[in-house]
């Protein structure tokens, strides 16, 4: 399979190379976008509430991405334990509880709904400002853009505990 072959025993490894890229790609893109915000929004209100929005919505769908991908790894394990490849207290000694997973994936969606909530009421507000709304408005479907590629990028690595 190449590139993107994963063994299934290095599920829980020290992130490799391919999840310290992703990670790095996510947090590059996003610093980026950062910096382009505070070069081109003149507006102080624009600035702090599409920042500080773009960090809470792209770390949180980060995050419910890589839930996403432990909650498929659970199942994967559960189904070679139940096909009787591994024993099942091996099979649960080594990942999460469901519960910590269900939580883990509301913290994730929590802080997206309220990320992409004030990044749409960002704006909507923004159309108010005598100038620089057109670039508020940019930098918000930018940062919710940028938020679904850190939702993929988590799917991608390898789950962060």
């Amino acid at each position: 399979m190449g590139v993107l072959f994963e063994p299934e025993e290095q599920h829980f490894s020290p992130a490799l190379m391919r999840s310290t890229v992703v990670i790095l790609t996510c947090v590059v893109l996003l610093a980026v976008l950062e910096v382009w915000v505070w070069v081109t929004l003149s507006s102080p209100f624009a600035r702090v509430s599409v920042t500080g929005s773009m960090i809470v919505t792209a770390v949180s769908f980060f995050i419910a991405g890589n839930t996403f991908r432990l909650r498929d790894i659970r199942r994967r394990v559960g189904n070679r334990a139940r096909a009787g490849r591994i024993a099942p207290i091996d099979a649960l000694s080594t990942l999460p509880p469901r519960e910590t997973i269900a939580r883990r994936f509301m913290l994730g969606a929590i802080g997206a709904v309220v990320g992409v909530g004030t990044l749409v009421l960002t704006m909507i507000f923004a159309g108010d400002e005598t100038e620089g709304a057109r670039e508020a408005m940019v930098a918000s479907v930018l940062g919710i853009v940028c938020a679904m590629l850190c939702f993929v990028g988590g799917t991608f690595a390898r789950p962060i505990d």
